[in-house]
C-alpha cells in the first residue's frame, strides 16, 4: 500500500475538525489548517502518515510538560446577584424573589490571602512547577475587593503568569479596574444573559433590579482607561437564543475597536429545576455558528473548546497541578463543590486529605449535571461549530488549495 494512504490513528493530543475544504487540527494553543485528503474517508479523525509528517515538521503537536500551578481563589461567597440557575444556590428562590439561598458566606481576608500564598509555593516546590496563574472568582469577587487585590499582590510573589477574574461586572467601576490592573490583573470575565429586556429578567440583582446597562457603561469605562482584555460569556438557553445578535452589537459599541473573546455556553441544569430546552443538535449548532461568525465580524476571537480532562484545578486528582480555595481557607476539587463543606478535599493549613480518602470527592465542575446530549452529539456539536469558527477566524479565499500551516490561537 502507498505509504501515503496508510492512516494513523491520532492521539488524544489532537482534535480533528471538519472545515471549509479541509480539516482542522487543534492542540494546546496550536491549530493547523488541513487538506481534504488528510484524512482519507473523510469521517473517521484518521490522518495519513503524510499528514502526520508534515504536522511534525511544523512541529505540532508541541507536547511540553507546563510548568504552570493554577489556582483558583473565591475571594466572597456571597453574591450580589440572584440568578435562579447558579451553581451555588442550594434551592431555587421563594416566588416572587430574586434571591435564592446560597452556600454559607465567606470572605477571605488578608491573614488567609497570605496563608494562600505559602501553600502554592509549598505545592509548586512539591511538583517542581515554575510558575503559578491565579482565577480571582465567588460569589461575586468584588464584593470583596482587598482580598481580590491582596491575591493578585501575593501571586506576584509566586512568579505569577496569568490572572484573570470572573466577575458579573456590576461592582467594577472604573477606578477599581485600574487598581486591579496595577495589582497584575491581565483579564476579565463577564457574563450576560442575553439582550437587555431578557437579561434584565434572569440576571437580576438580589433585589429583583436590573444590570444589563449597568454591566455595559461599567466594561465600557474600564476598556477605556485600562489595557485588560476581556472574555465575554453568553449563558444560552430557549429563553434567549432568538436574539443574542443585539447583545454582540452592544459589546462592539462598548469595545471601541480593542478585542475580545466571545463565548457561548448552555446553562446547565444543575438539580434545583431551573430548565433548559436547548440541546446539543444541529439546527442549534448552526445559530451558534450564526453567532459566532458575527460576533467574529464585530472584532471578537471565538475560543476553541477543551475537555475537562485538561482542566488544571480537577484535572489531576490531589491538587499536583493546581488548586481551588474557598474564601475560609477550606479546599475543593473544583468551582462546582466550592463551598459545600460536604465536598471539601483538604485546608490550607493542612493540606489535602490522604489519597484513599479523595476517590469519592475529587470531581469535575460537571459531575452534577443533566446532560445536553449523548456523547456523539455533544461531540459532533463541538467540532462542527469549533470548525466553523476557525474557518471563519482563518478565512481564504479558496480554503482547498490553502497550504498546511501551523499557527497559534489564545485559549480561554
Amino acid at each position: 500500500m502507498n505509504q501515503a494512504t496508510v492512516e494513523r490513528v491520532v492521539d488524544d493530543s489532537i482534535r480533528i475538525l471538519p472545515g471549509a475544504g479541509g480539516w482542522w487540527a487543534v492542540s494546546g494553543s496550536q491549530i493547523a489548517r488541513l487538506p481534504r485528503q488528510a484524512v482519507p474517508d473523510g469521517t473517521s479523525r484518521r490522518l495519513t502518515e503524510v499528514a502526520m509528517s508534515a504536522l511534525a515538521e511544523k512541529g505540532f503537536p508541541r507536547l511540553v510538560e507546563d510548568s504552570n500551578y493554577a489556582v483558583t481563589v473565591l475571594t466572597a461567597t456571597a453574591c450580589n446577584l440572584g440568578c435562579a440557575y447558579c451553581f451555588q444556590n442550594t434551592a431555587l428562590p421563594r416566588e416572587g424573589s430574586s434571591a435564592p439561598p446560597r452556600i454559607k458566606t465567606a470572605v477571605l481576608t488578608p491573614a488567609l490571602v497570605t496563608q494562600v500564598g505559602a501553600f502554592v509555593r509549598q505545592q509548586m516546590t512539591r511538583s517542581h512547577l515554575d510558575t503559578s496563574s491565579v482565577l480571582i472568582f465567588g460569589g461575586e469577587p468584588l464584593l470583596n475587593p482587598r482580598g481580590a487585590l491582596g491575591v493578585l499582590h501575593e501571586f506576584r510573589q509566586n512568579n505569577m503568569r496569568m490572572s484573570e477574574i470572573v466577575t458579573n461586572g456590576v461592582l467594577l467601576k472604573k477606578q477599581l479596574s485600574r487598581e486591579l490592573e496595577d495589582a497584575g490583573l491581565h483579564r476579565v470575565q463577564i457574563t450576560f444573559d442575553g439582550r437587555r429586556d431578557v437579561h434584565d429578567t434572569i440576571r437580576v440583582t438580589r433585589n429583583g433590579r436590573p444590570t444589563y446597562d449597568k454591566i455595559l457603561s461599567n466594561v465600557a469605562d474600564a476598556v477605556a482607561s485600562t489595557d485588560l482584555t476581556w472574555n465575554f460569556r453568553v449563558n444560552v438557553s430557549h429563553r434567549n437564543l432568538d436574539d443574542l445578535e443585539t447583545v454582540i452589537d452592544d459589546l462592539q459599541q462598548a469595545l471601541s475597536g480593542k478585542t475580545a473573546s466571545f463565548h457561548l455556553a448552555l446553562i446547565d441544569d444543575v438539580g434545583l429545576g431551573y430548565d433548559n430546552d436547548v440541546v446539543y443538535s444541529a439546527e442549534h449548532a448552526e445559530r451558534f455558528i450564526e453567532l459566532n461568525s458575527r460576533a467574529i465580524g464585530a472584532g471578537m476571537t471565538i475560543p476553541v473548546s477543551k475537555p475537562l480532562k485538561d482542566c488544571p484545578y480537577c484535572g489531576v486528582k490531589g491538587g499536583s497541578q493546581g488548586a481551588v480555595v474557598n474564601a475560609d481557607g477550606v479546599l475543593y476539587s473544583s468551582w462546582e463543590t466550592a463551598g459545600r463543606a460536604e465536598w471539601a478535599v483538604g485546608t490550607l493549613s493542612d493540606g489535602y486529605r490522604p489519597t484513599g480518602e479523595l476517590d469519592d470527592l475529587w470531581v469535575a465542575c460537571d459531575f452534577d449535571i443533566a446532560e445536553h446530549g449523548s456523547t456523539e452529539e455533544t461531540r459532533g456539536f463541538f467540532d462542527r461549530v469549533d470548525g466553523a469558527a476557525l474557518d471563519d477566524m482563518y478565512r481564504t479565499e479558496d480554503p482547498t488549495s490553502a497550504p498546511m500551516h501551523v499557527t497559534t490561537q489564545e485559549r480561554s
